[in-house]
């Protein structure tokens, strides 16, 4: 039993399954840690900003193009561990399909097991494609009625101007961040504004910086008597 094990250890170790174990072992340890410290599945993810329509002649519409291929294998629609957790899966048993078929000899090359290592990957990655698509619709946003927030005051998330810019709207339901643009100053990282208007053809917000908290006052004041 003992020899058994042994052999197990040293097949799943081996060079060609070593990166897939060791992915696996990593999503076992974070799902374990979650399951004691209450971590949620956002406790290790990121924003993917896939907003291409602006600046696409820029460095960011290059950027907004490169991370398609992500999106379309669904990360960052998903959280990112859940996503992370079927892939890891995924390729390690694409690996260990592969490695029983066609197994390498034990003098193959760095170069063609890394080889092996990404074409798997690959294989892995389309898996996890198809086995994700369904999960789109359960983390879709409620659609949002963006007039809604027309007279709210924000914060900018980066310098703010005609051709690029967001902002961040705190709300009880959980704060949004969205795209926004000015009608030509530039406001900096930071900066207090107020949403003047939602721009249905480029789906981004208007704003304008706010010239006093008290600005801020009266647009409170007003929604009290409204309510």
């Amino acid at each position: 039993m003992s020899s058994q094990f042994t052999e197990l250890v040293d097949h799943l170790f081996s060079a060609p399954l070593i990166v897939s174990t060791g992915l696996v072992l990593f999503v076992i340890a974070y799902w374990v840690i979650s399951v004691l410290t209450g971590l949620g599945l956002d406790a290790i993810d990121f924003d993917l900003d896939f907003d291409t329509d602006a600046d696409v002649g820029g460095v960011d519409g290059f950027m907004g193009i490169g991370l398609l291929p992500l999106k379309w294998l669904n990360i960052g629609t998903i959280p990112l561990m859940l996503w992370f957790s079927i892939f890891s899966v995924a390729f390690f048993f694409s690996s260990l399909g592969v490695e029983h078929y066609q197994p390498l000899s034990e003098e193959a090359s760095t170069g063609v097991i890394a080889f092996r290592v990404v074409w798997v990957m690959g294989v892995g990655a389309l898996v996890t494609k198809f086995m994700t698509q369904p999960m789109k619709d359960w983390f879709k946003e409620h659609i949002l009625d963006h007039h809604q927030f027309v007279g709210k005051q924000a914060t900018t998330r980066i310098t703010t101007h005609a051709t690029r810019g967001k902002i961040f709207i705190e709300r009880k339901e959980g704060d949004l961040i969205s795209e926004a643009r000015t009608a030509g100053e530039e406001i900096p990282n930071g900066t207090r504004v107020t949403v003047v208007s939602y721009d249905e053809a480029q789906k981004v917000y208007m704003v304008a910086e706010s010239r006093s908290t008290g600005e801020e006052t009266t647009n409170n004041n007003e929604e009290t008597e409204n309510v």
